[in-house]
């Protein structure tokens, strides 16, 4: 391997993109709000809703401004967090792999985190694929995930037991969930370990959880919600997309109001969303509509979130 393009040093993106001191309470208010929601003491839902993937940065934002108009309607009862995903997994390496892996990428996320923070309020949600890259985004992100195909990276698992911020992990793609309550183990315990060129000590995080998203099949039912309740694993996050859906992203309504009358047993839903209905075709790419997975137009999930305030 050859070295491509040199990072820049964290000290110094931080320094150019740093926090003004209002967006530095903001965050962490919000910091707080989403953690009471976890931990049971704020009796709101968390929704974790955005584009699969963060693309084109006028379209998110422009989405970002739509969301925060409704998250101001429904903010006594529900907490929304926008997914601003910049890194994609991919299973063969190929296609779209996400904004990180742009021209400057690793500026151009933090710019976009700190962009909708500023414009809207709102806080942002993204996966962390790179461990490497965490320290570039951890005083801005307020909610992070190890997705499907990391769950099972112990590099993964022992990153998010130093993360201060509430991280969900995802069951594998086999579906697994003793594999998630793994993952969510090593997560909440502390850890001796290797990271950033040195030898560090974590204290463990009290707020990893997991995120059921499907495997073989869909793994929302009641029966497979009361039986990771036996197993200790609270608090839980659905995914309403993904292999839950059965990648229908029209079907996450139904999802995620059906799956509400479980409020004791989950914290919060994750919905895909974004301008456009669907995904764009090959070479017919629409302004606000994802190129990743399909997901839900903002029109209709306006009208879901409603109908989930409206139900709690």
């Amino acid at each position: 391997m050859k070295i491509v393009a040199k990072l820049p040093s964290v000290e110094e993106l931080k320094k150019e993109m740093g926090l003004s001191a209002k967006i530095a309470k903001s965050k962490s208010q919000s910091d707080d709000e989403i953690a009471a929601i976890l931990r049971g003491e704020d009796n709101r839902i968390l929704l974790i809703v955005g584009p699969c993937s963060a693309d084109d940065l006028l379209a998110v934002l422009e989405y970002a401004g739509k969301l925060a108009r409704i998250a101001e309607n429904v903010r006594e009862r529900i907490c929304i967090v926008m997914r601003v995903f910049t890194a994609k997994p991919r299973t063969a390496c190929s296609g779209y792999m996400g904004l990180m892996h742009e021209e400057n990428g690793i500026e151009a996320a933090r710019r976009l985190h700190l962009d909708v923070r500023i414009q809207t309020g709102l806080p942002t949600a993204d996966e962390l694929l790179y461990p490497a890259t965490l320290p570039y985004f951890d005083d801005i992100v307020s909610y992070f995930t190890i997705g499907a195909r990391s769950s099972e990276n112990q590099e993964h698992r022992l990153v998010a037991s130093g993360i201060k911020v509430p991280i969900g992990m995802k069951n594998p793609l086999s579906g697994d969930l003793q594999a998630m309550a793994n993952a969510i183990s090593a997560a909440k315990a502390p850890h001796d370990f290797i990271f950033g060129g040195n030898v560090v000590r974590s204290e463990g995080n009290p707020l990893a959880h997991g995120i059921l998203r499907g495997g073989d099949m869909p793994n929302y039912q009641e029966e497979i919600l009361h039986k990771l309740n036996e197993m200790g694993i609270l608090p839980l996050i659905v995914d309403t997309n993904h292999a839950n859906s059965g990648k229908d992203h029209m079907r996450q309504p139904q999802i995620a109001l059906g799956v509400l009358k479980n409020r004791s047993l989950i914290k919060g839903l994750m919905i895909e969303s974004y301008i456009a209905d669907g995904a764009a075709k090959p070479g017919m790419q629409v302004f606000g509509q994802s190129i990743t997975d399909p997901c839900l137009g903002i029109d209709a999930t306006e009208k879901l979130v409603y109908e989930i305030a409206d139900r709690i």
